[in-house]
């Protein structure tokens, strides 16, 4: 197991890092996780016998990499999950989908609901009782024959949301064998929940949790995708 964790930005309040796909945001005593990454690491660097504070305001799925947001204390961590609840920090991903999506620019409103039972979520008339209203903005950044890469902006933050929204419109995201894409992506696995895919956390903007400082960080996105991309160079991947 490894403890890496690349830090892109850090201050006493809190931490933000670069998820690495294939792990974990948060996970059962014994299982590899950035939060217990994040605590070995501080441990490891303070020497003190108290054990850190590292707070989760938010979560990445599994399978997807990029940047995430992480309280140091308890004060930064209630500021912001305050933010994240009234929709005052920005999130931005980028995404390889299957298919050419013919738009080059749009809005996508459903109604999702997590499945009983199942790690999974699906979209649900807007009158369901369990349904809970996705909202995200996409701007196609390239395409050819095969794929799409689409810049999202998540206005809601629902369980598996770009996923769904984007299978559900014929688009799954590469390497999503849970929405029906069965391509690979990343190291293979014969376990769809360990699956990773073409699902990247691009960019957050927060206010600073002590000055109130709008503050923006930029995930560098891995190697990996300039296996699947043209030239990356070409490619303005993020917004002004």
């Amino acid at each position: 197991m490894s403890s890496d964790v690349e830090v892109l930005q850090e201050e006493s309040s809190y931490l933000v890092i670069s998820k690495p796909a294939g792990v974990f945001t948060q996970a059962a005593p014994g299982i590899d996780s950035i939060e217990t990454r994040l605590k070995s690491m501080l441990e490891q660097r303070t020497g003190a016998p108290s054990k850190p504070f590292v707070g989760l305001p938010h979560r990445l799925d599994r399978g997807t990499s990029g940047v995430l947001l992480i309280a140091r204390n308890e004060r930064a961590l209630r500021r912001f999950g305050d933010q994240f609840q009234s929709r005052k920090i920005d999130k931005s991903y980028l995404a390889l989908v299957d298919g050419v999506v013919p738009a080059t620019s749009g809005e996508w409103i459903d109604h999702l609901r997590k499945i009983p039972d199942q790690a999974l979520a699906e979209i649900v008339p807007s009158d369901h009782p369990e349904g809970r209203e996705a909202i995200l903005r996409f701007e196609r950044l390239w395409c050819d024959l095969n794929r799409s890469l689409l810049r999202i902006q998540l206005i809601t933050g629902r369980m598996h949301q770009i996923r769904v929204q984007a299978a559900s419109r014929g688009f799954p995201v590469v390497g999503d064998w849970n929405y029906g894409n069965q391509s690979n992506w990343g190291e293979n696995s014969d376990e769809n929940r360990r699956q990773q895919f073409a699902l990247h956390a691009r960019m957050i903007e927060f206010r600073h949790p002590q000055t109130a400082k709008k503050t923006r960080v930029i995930a560098p996105l891995p190697s990996l995708w300039s296996d699947y991309l043209p030239d990356m160079n070409g490619l303005k991947l993020d917004s002004d």
